[in-house]
């Protein structure tokens, strides 16, 4: 396969319309000259290497070996045990193109999209795409061109593709985080096109009935008529604006809030937990400094205060105002309390292993670092929140059988894992970002409020002390009255 002329170091500049700009065009030669050489070189040395850690017979021990990955690669559980299988993968079953990677032919963006094409492949059909692919002339290929040519190539190699995927292996829904941090989160329901469709027409259907009855019950509104209920106006939205809820918000509605129908199957109904936690000065309104919700998901201050203000209860966690530290209460009983299980959860909800992201709430327990003695409890360890956190239930397994070990450090700030006798990696104790920057803002505020408490005092006892001298001399006249508080009064309500 030939597509346009091979772009080389002599002509790139050219190609690119920079022949005339000397500092561009040689800065291009040289990006040039590294990705063929240089860069190409460590990309094809490391997957090699990457490789070496993948056992597809390890069983569990495959997770301690992405661990050991992870240590290493700086990454996520999740995202090394990607790239072992990738690594795995590349080395395995495309070495014909991983060459053309190493010769500079194959640029190295180009073989993760080959990578990632070939993925749900089987291992003959991989190294028939490669010995294809490696035939390609692909220094004369543009980007697109070979992105469609490996669609193509893929689609017909691929007997299940070219059949079609099945009805149960494409029913999924799943939740997706923002990448913007804005605090929301996305649901994404994927199924056969025509059962997707049906469910959009039900739905916008079901919407626009609402938003016609909503439209209904503002027009008598608008006539005078009093106890009129809006269908579907949850939060007051319609009232205060007079007008119909735009049809995405009702469509969001009826799906977060309409009877979901098991047709008799019994759901337990536990209550949906959320943890929460928001700086003082935030849920105050003096600060706009985010929140976090379970423990990774930034939520900006505002939609925190509403989130807050339909909290039951709260509960204080202390931090050190200079390093941010979440500061410890203590025990000495084997099974953490609730509220040391409380104070583990809101400091980190995920488990303690790098690079694991599974939420012990749901999936996990309270653990001892340094264990426990049963018998001699003055010799083992404490069970304190310095000396506890969170593990999934296949991590705690896997320090029960002593593949992984972690090893807290006197002060209690670090925690040193040994994770399967292949690597070690020391962590830092988690600790609250945002109170490094509000530390000033919460002194003075403080200070601001004891000396207007202690004015407030004083104000008080002259009043007191010029009410009994009027009477002493029997006057029984008025000390009279401090003018209302400010803006600045202690007692002031918070923003929600």
């Amino acid at each position: 396969m030939r597509g346009r002329s091979e772009v080389t170091e002599e002509n790139v500049a050219i190609r690119a319309d920079l022949s005339e700009d000397a500092v561009r065009a040689e800065a291009l030669r040289r990006i040039h000259r590294r990705r063929r050489g240089a860069a190409a070189m460590l990309y094809v040395e490391e997957m090699k290497d990457v490789a070496l850690l993948w056992d597809e017979k390890a069983g569990d021990e495959g997770d301690y070996l992405a661990l050991a990955a992870g240590v290493a690669l700086r990454a996520r559980l999740g995202q090394a045990t990607y790239q072992l299988r990738r690594a795995h993968m590349g080395v395995t079953d495309l070495p014909l193109s991983l060459e053309k990677v190493a010769t500079g032919d194959l640029p190295t963006r180009w073989f993760d999209d080959l990578l990632r094409a070939v993925e749900r492949l089987s291992s003959a059909q991989r190294h028939r795409v490669d010995a294809e692919v490696a035939g390609w002339e692909l220094a004369t290929l543009s980007p697109d061109r070979f992105r469609t040519l490996v669609r193509l190539l893929v689609t017909w190699v691929d007997e299940v593709a070219a059949l079609g995927p099945t009805a149960e292996e494409t029913r999924d829904v799943s939740l997706d985080h923002s990448h913007v941090d804005d605090g929301t989160t996305t649901l994404t329901v994927t199924g056969p096109a025509p059962e997707i469709l049906d469910l959009a027409k039900r739905l916008d259907a079901a919407a626009h009935a609402v938003q016609d009855q909503q439209r209904h019950a503002l027009a008598r509104i608008a006539a005078g008529e009093t106890g009129v209920e809006i269908p579907w106006d949850l939060h007051g939205q319609a009232a205060r604006t007079g007008k119909r809820l735009p049809l995405g918000a009702i469509r969001y509605l009826l799906l977060t809030r309409g009877e979901i129908d098991t047709q008799g199957v019994p759901v337990h109904a536990a209550g949906v937990r959320l943890n929460l936690v928001v700086p003082v000065l935030s849920l105050l309104g003096r600060s706009d400094a985010p929140a976090t919700l379970e423990g990774t998901i930034p939520i900006p201050a505002g939609m925190a205060r509403e989130l807050a203000a339909q909290a039951p209860s709260f509960q204080r966690v202390l931090t050190d105002p200079i390093t941010g530290e979440f500061l410890p209460v203590a025990s000495t009983t084997y099974r953490p309390t609730a509220a040391m299980r409380e104070h583990v959860l809101l400091i980190d909800p995920v488990c303690a292993v790098p690079g694991c992201e599974r939420h012990i709430a749901e999936n996990g327990e309270v653990d001892h670092i340094e264990e426990f003695d049963h018998l001699r409890p003055e010799n083992g360890g404490p069970t304190m929140p310095h000396n506890l956190h969170g593990l999934c239930w296949s991590h705690h397994d896997a320090k029960t059988d002593r593949y992984i070990d972690p090893e807290r450090s006197g002060d209690g700030k670090r925690t040193r894992w040994n994770i399967g006798g292949l690597t070690a990696t020391e962590v830092t104790t988690n600790r609250d970002l945002v109170t490094q920057s509000l530390a000033e803002s919460y002194s003075r505020y403080w200070d601001d409020y004891v000396q207007r408490r202690r004015a407030a005092e004083q104000r008080a006892r002259a009043r007191a002390e010029a009410r009994a001298a009027a009477a002493a001399a029997g006057t029984g006249a008025d000390p009279g009255t401090d003018a209302p508080p400010g803006d600045g009064d202690p007692d002031h309500a918070p923003p929600f």
